[in-house]
């Protein structure tokens, strides 16, 4: 299937927006900024399941025995980036403790045990994947995306009998579950729902975000005319909408995982992506060579500026400045560096 450039584009610019949930800037801004940044991992979802039921060479694939084919390989392709990522976190962690004089016995059962394992299959966090050496758990989406591909693959034969009432009924429990945290906090599975995992995991955000990504991909699909100048005004306003909703949301309801608003921004994100809207070069390899790698491993990077400031191996940044030092480093690490070892190997061979 022909690339989209803008999704590619728009997949680096979501990235720096998740950094900027970590590693955020300072004061009533930052708090702006981080919460219109909670459009990006809904968005990585909406992509996944944009892309997944297409063919090379564009066709929509229909028929169950196809759907259950392209979902393993890509399922396949998952499993094995997902395990290289948590092994270079868990070794990063390992290292981390012991070299802080945590003894191996203490950080393996302070890991891996009955309520860590409970916390994960459940809702794909927990000390399973993160702990106080990187202390975010970033790594939720893999393993949550993981768990909507086999569920696509069971389903495969009601998909899109389903998808459309999952869509609404899934984000009506999320949104009812975050009005809930603020004015009526409950305590399933002896966890306060206020706890940010309760209600952003695999069920709640993972399988409606990836559905819309499925069912919009059917839509293009079925068109017969193209998108042009006023589903591109479509688009703009919505996502201008999207982020005004996230900032009203903000102040009235708080801080949360996912904002009406950021479904809105997805979905003005979306129907742009078939605009035909020309895109700068380097923004678009960006997105293609590095935005998965600047996701995957930003925390470290994090972690690692924390750990040497804190040690008085550096000077400890500026919030501001760590926000922007840390985007640089990814850049440079994920982009510039691998970009410049392939054109050395090439030149060589």
């Amino acid at each position: 299937m022909k690339e989209n450039r803008f999704i590619n584009a728009i997949k680096f610019i979501a990235c720096l927006f998740v950094i900027t949930i970590h590693a955020p800037f300072p004061g009533e801004v930052g708090k702006i900024i981080g919460a219109v940044a909670r459009f990006a991992v809904p968005f990585f979802f909406v992509v996944s399941g944009r892309f997944l039921l297409f063919r090379r060479d564009g066709s929509l694939i229909t028929e169950v025995p196809d759907i259950r084919r392209k979902t393993t390989r890509t399922l396949s392709r998952l499993l094995k980036t997902t395990g290289i990522v948590y092994l270079i976190h868990l070794l990063f962690s390992l290292f981390v403790q012991l070299k802080t004089g945590t003894p191996f016995s203490e950080w393996f059962t302070s890991k891996f045990n009955l309520f860590e394992a409970r916390n994960f299959f459940l809702f794909n966090s927990g000390q399973f994947i993160y702990d106080w050496t990187y202390t975010f758990d970033h790594m939720w989406f893999l393993f949550a995306l993981i768990y909507v591909y086999g569920l696509i693959y069971i389903f495969a034969p009601v998909l899109r009998k389903w998808y459309k009432r999952l869509i609404a009924i899934l984000l009506g429990f999320l949104f009812f579950g975050e009005l809930l945290q603020t004015y009526y906090p409950i305590r399933p599975f002896d966890i306060s729902i206020s706890t940010w995992y309760v209600m952003r995991n695999w069920l709640f955000v993972g399988i409606p975000f990836v559905m819309i990504g499925i069912l919009f991909g059917d839509i293009v699909s079925k068109r017969e005319k193209p998108f042009g100048k006023t589903e591109m005004t479509t688009g703009i306003l919505l996502i201008l909408i999207g982020i005004i909703s996230v900032i009203a949301e903000l102040n009235i309801i708080g801080s949360k995982e996912v904002y009406l608003g950021s479904v809105i921004i997805v979905i003005g994100i979306l129907i742009l992506s078939e605009c035909k809207i020309r895109v700068n070069d380097l923004l678009c390899n960006l997105g293609k060579r590095a935005s998965s790698r600047i996701y995957f491993f930003h925390v470290l990077v994090i972690a690692l500026i924390d750990i040497l400031s804190q040690n008085g191996v550096i000077h400890a940044p500026s919030q501001a400045l760590k926000t922007v030092l840390v985007m640089g480093i990814c850049i440079i690490l994920f982009y510039i560096l691998p970009l410049l070892t392939d054109k050395l190997f090439t030149s060589r061979v």
